[in-house]
């Protein structure tokens, strides 16, 4: 058997807005990066967390509890993945949302902890553009993760595959393995799961572990099961981030490559609850028609526009793009 070990990445998905308000979803993401710290303190466990306005809502609420993460993230035990503002629908949004989410994502991980992720990370969205490589790769993004479609939805020739866009951009990108939190005993069936269609396929695999949506993560008793079912195959459980995982995969040779875009799932989703969909579109002209306004202010008149004022705008649309939501 080839493979030799299995990254575990701890992970909490958790949704700012879905059958609750985003008050909720706040406070449910204060709870788990809590949790998260005193893990990561007292175990060899790492995480990775996404949406860069979970880190400003951090940032204006509980000044101590980001320190405490930043310390984590230079540890190399706290990964930052997805450098968007939260982890949108794919596919409704026009090419300037995505921008505006790469732009304003990787600034806010700059400014807060001093570098930005390489990592795209969009495990639950219905749908992938084909020009998201392009997009992606143009932001400093050199890695994508995502689970949605599956294997029984889009046929791909690799978990593990370079992403093309029509510009010949690429992005090396990863189908996340039946899950992106496996708690439990789900950790044990992923496991075999895994050695069974890969063992002779790859050297290392990844998986993530952790019960999101006010489950708080991974538990010391997902460490302990996540190491007894490696233990069974006779293969190692490391714990790392996204980022580790990639790194230890990027030179494999004869990695495939997909020129397609990764649909579908859950096509009904896009012709029901029109009305969010159109007033989406309409902000996005708005806020671009604005700007064009203002720049030719500024050119022709010499008159100044306050920029912070568009960035909090696009970003209302942004967090309004959330999968769950568009």
């Amino acid at each position: 058997m080839r493979l030799k070990k299995i990254i575990f990445i701890g992970h909490a998905h958790i949704d700012p807005i879905w059958l609750w308000n985003w008050k909720e979803g706040l406070n449910e993401v204060l709870k788990t990066f809590t949790s998260m710290v005193n893990l990561l303190r007292e175990s060899e466990a790492c995480f990775d967390a996404s949406s860069t306005i979970f880190y400003e809502w951090v940032e204006k609420t509980n000044s101590s509890l980001l320190e405490n993460i930043k310390e984590l993230v230079n540890e190399g035990k706290w990964g930052l993945v997805g450098g968007w503002i939260v982890e949108p629908d794919c596919n409704i949004p026009w090419g300037e949302s995505f921008v505006r989410h790469a732009l304003y994502g990787q600034k806010t991980f700059e400014k807060i902890f001093g570098r930005k992720t390489t990592a795209g990370f969009n495990p639950d969205s219905f749908g992938h553009n084909g020009m998201l490589p392009q997009i992606l790769s143009k932001a400093g993004l050199k890695y994508y993760a995502f689970k949605r479609p599956g294997p029984h939805e889009k046929c791909l020739p690799s978990p593990i595959f370079w992403w093309e866009a029509p510009d010949g951009s690429r992005i090396l990108t990863y189908r996340l393995p039946s899950t992106y939190g496996a708690v439990k005993d789900h950790i044990r069936k992923v496991v075999d799961e895994l050695v069974k269609k890969y063992g002779d396929v790859f050297e290392v695999l990844a998986i993530y572990i952790g019960k999101g949506d006010h489950g708080g993560g991974p538990t010391e008793e997902d460490i302990r099961i996540a190491k007894e079912a490696c233990e069974k195959h006779g293969i190692k459980a490391v714990f790392g981030t996204l980022e580790d995982f990639f790194k230890e995969v990027k030179n494999l040779k004869d990695i495939p490559v997909v020129r397609d875009e990764l649909q579908y799932h859950a096509v009904g989703c896009y012709s029901v609850v029109r009305m969010v969909k159109e007033l989406n579109r309409k902000c996005e002209h708005w806020l671009l028609a604005a700007e064009k306004m203002a720049t030719l202010a500024y050119l022709l008149m010499g008159k100044d526009y306050d920029t912070s004022i568009f960035e909090e705008a696009w970003k209302k649309v942004l967090f309004n793009q959330f999968h769950d939501v568009l």
